[in-house]
């Protein structure tokens, strides 16, 4: 079962180009070396929180524990510290709809991402609505339901949907219809509470490598 590993920051005024440099040189391969791949690099385009966000997944927990508790993961966060601050991170899993499916690198993807709770006791009916309606619904705008995942450490909503586009136009224009206005209504009056949601653009980071790398092995 893959697990989602993703943290979040905002970079300290002044020392963007110190930070840039160690990220791309130390702090992502240092990563990937622990076992944690590295499947997307995004800032926040639109709504709250810190604007970085990295992405990684693991195929199980005590991959995720092991990479964790090393000493090269403790000299890799210490050393980020010097450039960052508003430091989170949070563990998911994925939610029954989504437990299969498995989760790559997806090149230039933008994401639109909603969060929410359950109400109590709505359970059955909201799984029935997102898989029979909101699910086709979204496919059918063009920016589908790419997963779906429970949070198991950290604070906030428990639910996040992660729906793709290819660009923010894409994103901006399925929320503007008046079919995902009569989606996202229904599932805030009647089975969600704590919901929000950001739009979330690739910054390159973790694609540009790994197109780089798959080209190279044509050489």
């Amino acid at each position: 079962m893959t697990i989602l590993f993703t943290q979040y920051w905002d970079v300290n005024p002044g020392d963007y180009d110190e930070y840039s440099k160690f990220v791309s040189e130390e702090f992502n391969p240092g990563l990937e070396k622990m076992g944690i791949q590295l499947v997307g690099g995004f800032y926040v385009a639109v709504g709250s929180g810190p604007r970085i966000m990295a992405v990684g997944t693991v195929k199980n927990d005590k991959g995720l524990l092991a990479a964790l508790s090393s000493r090269e993961y403790r000299i890799l966060s210490t050393k980020i510290m010097k450039y960052i601050y508003n430091y989170g991170s949070k563990v998911w899993i994925p939610t029954g709809m989504f437990r299969n499916r498995s989760f790559n690198i997806q090149t230039g993807a933008w994401k639109f991402n909603q969060y929410y709770d359950i109400v109590p006791g709505k359970e059955d009916e909201h799984n029935r609505f997102v898989r029979e309606e909101a699910i086709p619904m979204m496919k059918q705008l063009g920016v589908p339901v790419t997963h779906g995942w429970r949070l198991s450490i950290g604070t906030g909503p428990r639910i996040l949907a992660e729906c793709t586009a290819l660009s923010f136009a894409d994103i901006a224009e399925a929320v503007d219809t008046a079919e995902y206005r009569k989606l996202s209504r229904t599932l805030k009056k009647q089975f969600t509470m704590h919901f929000s949601s950001r739009i979330l653009a690739p910054t390159g980071r973790v694609e540009v490598p790994y197109l780089i790398m798959g080209m190279m092995k044509g050489f």
